[in-house]
């Protein structure tokens, strides 16, 4: 055994750093560091098998969330809104000819089977109400019998004039129609969903197979809550393969020696295993957003080993003897590694401040797999690197790459001030640029056109209705005040005055039902289609109503239990945003304060995407005070860490000035930010703040400890960092950007910006963070010294 690894003194003869004997310790007793990294990875890894999937979209409202609340609020007076949308166009022809009438009632009638379906409602069984003398009649629109050309002729007639199914239930042509099933969850097991999903994904190829010349597709909420479940699985073999290719790629190449790429490795793949593993033994239900936290642990995991191998390539070009190499390269690094870890796990924990539990659980996520990283990388990666062999010769290429970096270092100290003024402008045009960026979402976009969700809503917009549903719930002021008269035609006026919106494509207001009721008791006379006058008639048309329904199709759904409220629902056009439909909304809430009657004027909308809008404005202003306090914490913590106030101050533009960039970018290439890039400030900032923490740690340990004046400073950083932020800054631009291969839109647009701001952060960290340091530090310009002057070592 070489006894010379056991020595506790530096090479200079004086007493060993800490540093020096924890790094000889670890390569002293590699083989019980790598037993006791193979058995907590194990142990860890095995709740990666207990790792549920949350199936709900509610999961990104936490439960406190007042829009949250007030959306189940009206869920519980009425019924859940939940459902399943099934979508049925002829290739050819409209629906009215006896055999799609018949596929339609054959599926209306076995949609009732669907797991937790509560209720169903389509053109065939809808409640169609006729006078015969006295009598009241409801029934069927298209019963059980023969479908009869005279059947079919009433069928089109009735859909074609019946507002309640206009832009709703039958398409205006005719062409299209819709059968809808709400659907109940008991909550009871996550196995409930995919179950009712399984379902109706077998009555579709059913139904698809007995009927070839019908396009059936299933839309609704309870079809994208599966999405929402579904997307993180179908994601993986895909973004995976791709990610582990081209870390794969960039480390081998970057590095060229086997040792470091399987110390590399080892490290990653320990690091998300273990993360994950605990994750899943704390029973934690992973979401779209949540679920890349495995990749993004991936990415981070490499950033420590590249730093620590970059410096034990180039003391191994000194000293062939690879342990005192590797000893130099921990004692150099054990700092600036250990800081950036801190700082990165700060950045992702601010995502506490977030509004929406699941970028608060993939901040947690990250954080602690950070943290796991960074102790692998300190225990793991040395003992790895300890045991196999050694590069029998240096590739020439990162000589190459040092002497590039070299070169541009130079080129920054003898033109700082030009630089510092072009990246000064171009860094505030940049910046200035984001109040051109739009608040905006459209949720329905956050799946990509290949999953069958994003193209049975597309289908379902061009072909039937909207997808975007509000509801307003109106008081009527006490038990049973809904057949008052002035509350039921106040409502008809707020439900006219919605439909003449161009927006909305679809009004449902149970006053058109009391019309049709009160045309009905009137002998069928067209000029009776009013409300009635006299508020005991409405009363005795409801109760008539009522009573004639069958099981599964009472009012509950429009009408409180107690008649004291009444619900509106509005559907709006697909190609309508969320920022739009808030606009439309607060037009709403004018008119029900301007003409409502006393009991309705505080009435709000819910729904879907009112709670999508205001989670992205709540995010803002919330992440706005986390990654606030995040910046302060940095700033301290490198403060303390540089033993400069001045550096900590100086650290915040590099850290505050990429994310900001990279938004001035995506407003001109985007032109609007929504849920997804909500966080992004809060998210980058654990990973950006790395390569400054590198560089300033070089920069101050070169002036303190070595003496150097500042431009010599700078080029000491840019030897010993500049080439490992290269290789970080690609490694994790570049597993970022895998991201956008996502078919989940949110996590594909973290990814894309995040990755914008880590290449935005290599331009500010290479030229205006040394240009700024040289324009506070530098005493006038020095002769350039050899390398042998500035790193004390032969180059």
């Amino acid at each position: 055994m070489n006894r010379t690894n056991d020595i506790v003194h530096d090479k200079r003869g004086g007493p060993a750093s800490r540093a020096e004997r924890y790094a000889r310790w670890v390569i002293r007793n590699r083989w019980w560091v790598l037993a006791a990294a193979f058995v907590a990875t194990a142990g860890a890894g095995t709740g990666v098998s207990k790792l549920g999937l949350a199936t709900d979209y509610r999961v990104f409202f936490s439960d406190d969330n007042p829009d949250l609340e007030a959306y189940e609020a009206v869920e519980n007076i009425y019924t859940k809104n939940d459902n399943v949308l099934l979508v049925i166009r002829p290739n050819e022809g409209d629906v009215f000819t006896p055999r799609v009438l018949e596929a339609v009632r054959s599926l209306t009638e076995a949609a009732w089977q669907i797991p937790h379906g509560t209720r169903v409602d389509g053109i065939t069984n809808f409640q169609h109400t006729w006078a015969n003398g006295d009598e009241l009649i409801v029934e069927d629109l298209v019963g059980d019998g023969p479908i009869t050309p005279a059947v079919v002729a009433r069928a089109r007639e009735v859909s074609l004039a019946e507002p309640l199914l206009v832009g709703r239930m039958i398409a205006p042509d005719g062409r299209t129609t819709g059968i809808n099933v709400r659907i109940s969850l008991p909550g009871e097991s996550q196995a409930e969903l995919p179950a009712t999903g399984e379902y109706v994904r077998g009555l579709l190829d059913e139904y698809r197979a007995r009927y070839p010349d019908l396009q059936i597709h299933a839309a609704g909420i309870a079809m994208m809550n599966l999405a929402f479940a579904e997307t993180p699985m179908k994601d993986m073999p895909v973004v995976m393969p791709f990610m582990f290719g081209v870390l794969t790629l960039s480390i081998v190449l970057f590095l060229r020696t086997f040792a470091g790429v399987a110390a590399t490795f080892a490290v990653i793949i320990f690091s998300t295993m273990t993360a994950v593993g605990v994750a899943g033994h704390l029973g934690i239900l992973l979401d779209p957003t949540s679920a890349s936290a495995p990749i993004i642990i991936l990415t981070l995991a490499v950033a420590d080993s590249i730093h620590i191998l970059v410096t034990w390539l180039q003391h191994l070009r000194q000293n062939p003897d690879k342990r005192e190499a590797l000893v130099e390269a921990l004692k150099i690094n054990a700092k600036p590694v250990f800081l950036t870890s801190i700082t990165t796990a700060i950045g992702f924990l601010t995502l506490n401040f977030s509004d929406s539990p699941p970028f608060k659980l993939l901040g947690n996520i990250t954080a602690f797999g950070v943290l796991v990283a960074w102790v692998y990388s300190m225990t793991l990666l040395p003992a790895v690197i300890a045991i196999l062999p050694g590069p029998k010769r240096l590739a020439a290429g990162s000589a190459r790459l040092d002497r590039v970096v070299e070169m541009f270092s130079e080129f920054v100290v003898r033109r700082y001030r030009p630089v510092l003024a072009v990246m000064s402008l171009a860094a505030v045009a940049l910046s200035l640029s984001i109040s051109k960026l739009e608040i905006n979402d459209h949720y329905i976009n956050y799946f990509s056109p290949k999953l069958a969700i994003r193209q049975a809503s597309d289908f379902t917009v061009e072909n039937l209705t909207g997808v975007f549903n509000v509801t307003y719930s109106l008081e009527a002021g006490g038990s049973q005040e809904v057949s008052d008269p002035e509350f039921l035609r106040t409502v008809d006026d707020f439900a006219n005055y919605l439909e003449s919106r161009p927006e909305v494509v679809h009004v449902n207001s149970f006053t058109r039902t009391m019309k049709r009721l009160n045309m009905n008791m009137h002998a069928d006379e067209p000029t009776e289609y009013r409300l009635p006058d006299d508020r005991g008639l409405a009363a005795q048309y409801l109760l008539l109503y009522e009573l004639s329904l069958p099981y599964g199709l009472d009012v509950n759904d429009q009408i409180d239990i107690d008649k004291s409220s009444l619900r509106v629902d509005v559907t709006f056009a697909g190609e309508n945003s969320v920022a739009s439909i808030e606009r439309e909304n607060d037009l709403a809430r004018e008119w029900l304060a301007a003409n409502g009657t006393e009991s309705m004027r505080s009435a709000d909308a819910t729904g879907v995407p009112v709670m999508f809008g205001k989670i992205t404005r709540r995010n803002l202003s919330s992440m706005l005070l986390g990654t606030g306090l995040g910046f302060l914490l940095i700033a301290v913590i490198l403060v303390v860490a540089l033993r400069s106030p001045r550096m900590g101050i100086i650290s915040l533009i590099p850290n505050v000035l990429p994310a900001a960039m990279a938004f001035g970018v995506w407003a001109y290439a985007v032109g609007e930010v929504g849920f997804a890039v909500s966080v992004i400030a809060g998210l980058s900032i654990g990973i950006i703040v790395d390569d400054t923490v590198h560089f300033l740690s070089k920069y101050t340990y070169a002036k303190q400890e070595m003496g150097l004046d500042a431009p010599d400073a700078v080029r000491y950083a840019f030897r010993t960092v500049g080439t490992a932020i290269i290789g970080t800054t690609f490694v994790v631009a570049t597993g970022f950007a895998m991201l956008g291969l996502s078919t989940f839109r949110v996590t594909a647009y973290m990814g894309l910006l995040t990755s914008l701001t880590v290449a935005c952060a290599l331009v500010i960290d290479f030229l205006l963070l040394p240009a700024l340091l040289l324009a506070v530090d530098g005493r006038g310009q020095t002769k350039k010294k050899t390398s042998e002057e500035v790193l004390g070592v032969p180059a």
